[in-house]
């Protein structure tokens, strides 16, 4: 890809939005219709094929390790003064990039959880028994699926049952924070 590109603040803007669209926040095509003009690109193909160049060389960067002239070497062509600013946003989005490239790969097999919700509820009697009474606890898992659609687990609990789960939720955290360590 060729990025003819003398203004720092130009720059900056195509690779942030590089970084958006890897971590999959701009992937519209509207969007690139949009600004194609305004990054200098003819058309809006050629603004989305840089942006998804720029996000695949990011995405090497963190995933095969590459050094940071590694890294340089594929903006070459760009002037040198503005070459810093290639690592200047990688490493200002490093976090961001890092989390998502993670939830990625840890959504590739199974199904990941984005975020839960939960409600008590009592239950005041049944059919059977007026006198039955018991507190339950509703948990809605809301994952995405290996193939990237959502979906949703629906669980209830007794208090028993969430004691459980709290316990495991714990040791598992435990576990993984002794290991980074």
């Amino acid at each position: 890809f060729m990025l003819n590109i003398d203004n720092k603040e130009i720059l900056s803007e195509i690779l942030h939005h590089a970084v958006d669209y890897l971590i999959g926040s701009r992937k519209d095509e509207a969007f690139f219709a949009k600004h194609s003009n305004k990054y200098g690109f003819s058309n809006p193909e050629d603004f989305e094929s840089t942006i998804k160049q720029i996000a695949n060389v990011y995405r090497s960067y963190f995933l095969q390790s590459l050094t940071d002239a590694e890294l340089l070497s594929h903006f070459s062509h760009i002037n040198p003064d503005l070459q810093q600013y290639v690592l200047d946003v990688v490493k200002a989005r490093k976090q961001e990039i890092g989390l998502f490239l993670l939830r990625e790969f840890n959504s590739k097999n199974n199904k990941l959880v984005e975020s839960f919700d939960w409600d008590i509820r009592f239950i005041m009697g049944t059919s059977s028994l007026a006198s039955h009474r018991k507190q339950i606890a509703n948990l809605v898992f809301n994952c995405v699926e290996p193939n990237g659609e959502k979906s949703s687990v629906h669980l209830e609990l007794d208090k028993a049952k969430v004691t459980k789960l709290i316990q495991v939720l714990e040791e598992c955290n435990n576990k993984l924070q002794s290991e980074q360590k």
